[in-house]
């Protein structure tokens, strides 16, 4: 081990950490375990963050992250199998309801697919190579736009062609929690993900959310319900912390791994006021919205077998039914939903009925996002969960679609849900009122900005930031890159004492 500059000899290893989410907790693990004195402060009067799981519906549920995005050189898929998580691969999406509500053939779903991606694969590309020369008003659509009219007219295509390809990669909006139109080209290369498909979390994030908070429970001191409302940075080199429950300490480190859409309304809790460099980055760079709603009914009807009459096969038990249904299917702009949905807003579901054992339930969860979501939590916020109102407003809304899966029958029993549960991520202050960091056109150089805020200001004033908005490319707004955000955050502090530490 190296030695230490004297003015850091001096000084205890005290270390802070705001924030008690996958990002807070491997940090703090991490210095925990190499001898530093962590305190971890977390509003809530839980861990995880964004990550949380409902037992509503007698199952456990993520009602926020449940993906693993991307296998290859991916920590949480050791993580997963350590932890005896139950996961589910989702490749290429073959089940795609089209605007008029026919469903494609599964081969044909899959082929637009795939091509969609093979499109933004391409943009990626050209954002990473060209990116100093593509101006920042630029739009990851205009470039799709163009490249679709590029083969229409190079290949024969069918006349539905290109107004299919445009209809199937707004589901990018959910990777961004946003409108696709205003994702930016220019910085699109650093959404390009890990190789490998996303694997879907059946026995939810709780137990490796669990293996990553042992060595904080063994050696750091976690704090439930203190919210940080001052940030101080003093004359004499120490860091004081105030929190709302009248929590005051110093520490020579304190790492803030409160989400984006939070340092957005908070650059009032840092005193002396944020380096301007950080500043800009936090109101550059764009905050998604991604919640999910969740219907239950009796019996997963869309997987029930038919006869050639379309009667039920009802004696059989529900054990005994295969599913027949993909695990992931899109809704593309609805023209059966005028009353709800003018706008024609997407859906995106996954089917819970598709999962192995015990995790399969007849469940379906609607992602919503962007402007839909906004609306559609905006229907049902502060209502009670086990209300008529509730029920109806969301029945109401999502019956167009749950009603286009195979084997709806109005005057069926097994066809009217029995439960609805909803998330609100965008209006949970502690979230910072959304999901996730993504890169909105007119953001300017956001490598940039998310190398300023890994940098933080901890050389100067050993305040530094920690999250998926600070996860190196690969990982930016995900739970992996929350993970390496805690990660990279240890070894900026290590190298500040010129320690090694293991990672």
């Amino acid at each position: 081990m190296l030695g230490m500059p004297s003015s850091l000899q001096k000084r205890s290893r005290g270390v802070c950490v705001v924030g008690a989410g996958v990002s807070g907790l491997r940090a703090a693990g991490l210095l925990a375990v190499a001898g530093f004195e962590v305190t971890v402060l977390e509003a809530r009067d839980r861990i995880g963050g964004r990550i949380h799981q409902s037992s509503q519906f007698d199952v456990l549920m993520d009602v926020g992250a449940s993906w693993i995005h991307g296998t290859h050189g991916n920590p949480l898929v050791a993580l997963a199998e350590k932890a005896r998580s139950t996961t589910v691969a989702c490749g290429a999406v073959d089940s795609i309801c089209v605007s008029n509500g026919d469903w494609l053939s599964p081969d044909l779903a899959r082929h637009y697919y795939v091509e969609v991606w093979e499109i933004l694969q391409m943009a990626m590309e050209k954002s990473k190579i060209e990116f100093a020369s593509i101006s920042d008003s630029e739009k990851m659509m205009d470039f799709f736009r163009q490249e679709v009219g590029r083969r229409r007219s190079q290949v024969a295509q069918p006349e539905a062609y290109e107004a299919l390809m445009l209809k199937i990669v707004e589901m990018w909006g959910a990777f961004m929690g946003n409108e696709c139109e205003n994702q930016s080209l220019k910085n699109l290369w650093l959404d390009a993900g890990l190789e490998g498909d996303n694997l879907l979390l059946a026995s939810t994030f709780k137990d490796i959310l669990t293996s990553i908070l042992l060595p904080v429970v063994n050696k750091a001191v976690l704090r439930l319900g203190c919210e940080v409302t001052r940030i101080t940075h003093s004359p004499m080199g120490i860091v004081e912390i105030d929190a709302a429950d009248g929590f005051r300490g110093s520490f020579e480190n304190v790492i803030v791994t409160a989400p984006l859409g939070w340092l957005k309304r908070n650059e009032h809790v840092f005193s002396p006021p944020l380096a301007p460099k950080i500043s800009n980055a936090i109101r550059s760079l764009g905050y998604g919205n991604l919640d999910k709603i969740f219907i239950k009914f009796p019996r997963a009807f869309w997987n029930v077998r038919v006869s050639e009459t379309n009667s039920y096969h009802g004696d059989e038990p529900e054990e005994m039914v295969s599913p027949s249904f993909p695990t992931e299917s899109l809704f593309l702009r609805p023209e059966y939903a005028p009353d709800t949905n003018p706008a024609k807003w997407r859906q995106e579901i996954i089917s819970f009925s598709a999962l192995p054992a015990p995790f399969s339930q007849p469940v379906i969860m609607f992602f919503v996002y962007g402007q839909w979501g906004r609306h559609i939590t905006g229907l049902v916020r502060e209502m009670q969960q086990d209300s008529m109102e509730y029920y109806r407003i969301l029945d109401d809304n999502f019956r167009p679609y749950y009603s286009q899966l195979p084997n709806y029958e109005s005057a069926s029993p097994n066809c009217k849900p029995s439960g609805f549960l909803s998330s609100d991520w965008q209006n949970d202050k502690f979230a910072g009122y959304g999901s996730f960091t993504n890169q909105p056109v007119g953001a300017g150089d956001c490598a940039g900005h998310f190398e300023a805020l890994r940098e933080g200001m901890g050389e100067d004033r050993g305040i530094w930031f920690a999250g998926e908005h600070t996860s190196p490319p690969g990982g930016l707004g995900t739970v992996t890159g929350a993970y390496w955000g805690g990660e990279e955050v240890v070894k900026r502090i290590a190298h500040r004492y010129k320690l090694t530490i293991d990672i």
